[in-house]
């Protein structure tokens, strides 16, 4: 079954669809400019017809009941906590950083509290190029955000660090977004628009420049 297209004929409207790993939102849509943006966790592709037919029936009427999207719900709810996690350690407390502790805040101040993922710093590693490339990663099959320990200094403003941070939540908070190519979309517009709502964002952006 096309999910995307079963749910436009049924609602007669372009769909968009975005697939989560979120544990707790599991179906949130918004309607702008003639369509639908669906965030709904990624589940939900194998759900059987009536219960896309009854989302269908909730994006058009918000208010309704929905208990055959309840029942599959509770039903595959040990599906949804099923995820496992690659990284043995997860090591959020660091020498200067305490990335528990900057996840939490930035959860409730930018995302009410939604976002469900793991944070660690990654593996120390000694080649420094690998290091200097990659700040930061957000791994939606074990709902894990990695940042490079090199950020773990007292030379690295708090500010930037957040920054960091902060992108990878947004990395979970949107999903997975694919183009008609079939290629995944991931800085999307609507993703740098949300980026620069980052109350440090000019000063990060500035500050990463010296990092070569």
């Amino acid at each position: 079954m096309n999910l995307k297209r079963v749910l436009e004929r049924a609602v007669s409207r372009p769909v968009e669809i975005i697939l989560t790993d979120n544990r707790t939102n599991v179906v949130s849509f918004k309607k702008q400019k003639g369509r639908v943006v669906l965030r709904i966790q990624r589940l939900f592709t194998e759900a059987p017809l009536d219960v896309v037919m009854e989302l269908a029936e909730l994006i058009k009427r918000p208010s309704i009941r929905t208990p055959r999207i309840n029942e599959f719900i509770r039903r595959n709810q040990w599906r949804i906590r099923k995820r496992a996690r690659l990284y043995d350690r997860i090591e959020p407390a660091g020498r200067v950083y305490n990335l528990q502790r900057v996840f939490e805040r930035l959860n409730r101040e930018y995302f009410s509290g939604r976002i469900d993922a793991v944070i660690t710093w990654g593996k120390r590693s000694p080649r420094k190029a690998v290091r200097k490339r990659t700040l930061g990663s957000y791994n939606a099959d074990t709902g894990t955000i990695r940042i490079n320990p090199l950020l773990d200094s007292a030379r690295v403003p708090r500010y930037f660090l957040e920054y960091v941070v902060y992108h990878e939540m947004l990395h979970a908070d949107m999903g997975i977004r694919r183009r008609k190519n079939g290629r995944l979309a991931i800085h999307t517009r609507e993703f740098k628009r949300r980026e620069r709502e980052f109350r440090h964002y000019s000063r990060a952006v500035q500050w990463e420049k010296r990092l070569g």
